[in-house]
């Protein structure tokens, strides 16, 4: 994978979904109000440019999006509208570090936006709207 050290403070993530632990492995934290998660770009799901695929961002951003909308492991939340910009490519074995914060959680709807940057550097940001299914709590 990468010889690159998590930073502290971040946790395993344990991935009950194979499309999202095809791209693992995951680690995660939760710090204020915010989740972020981190994945590294890999060859198996590089472009033509040898950079990270656009669909596997956005598998990822999406993945983090919905997550950021659960107030627990056991609560679901289905995408309702996803979108995403993107500014700059993941070269491969690059960190990926990406970024939610939910802007408002309803009883039904939740939304929430972020961003993936590499080594500082914002490469793709995004926001969507999550139907919440069942929430915990």
């Amino acid at each position: 994978m990468t010889d690159q050290e998590i930073p502290d403070g971040f946790k395993e993530l344990k991935i009950p979904q194979p499309h999202i632990e095809n791209l693992g492995p995951g680690f995660y934290k939760k710090d204020d109000e915010q989740l972020f998660m981190i994945f590294f770009a890999k060859e198996e799901h590089s472009n033509f440019y040898n950079s990270a695929h656009g669909g596997a961002l956005m598998a990822l951003a999406d993945f983090c999006l919905t997550s950021s909308m659960m107030k627990d492991r056991n609560s679901l939340v289905t995408t309702v509208s996803f979108h995403s910009e993107f500014l700059a490519p993941a070269p491969i074995g690059s960190m990926l570090l990406i970024r939610c914060k939910p802007k408002k959680i309803g009883k039904s709807l939740g939304f929430s936006e972020g961003d993936i940057t590499v080594d500082g550097e914002t490469i793709i940001t995004f926001g969507g709207v999550g139907r919440i299914i069942k929430n915990n709590g």
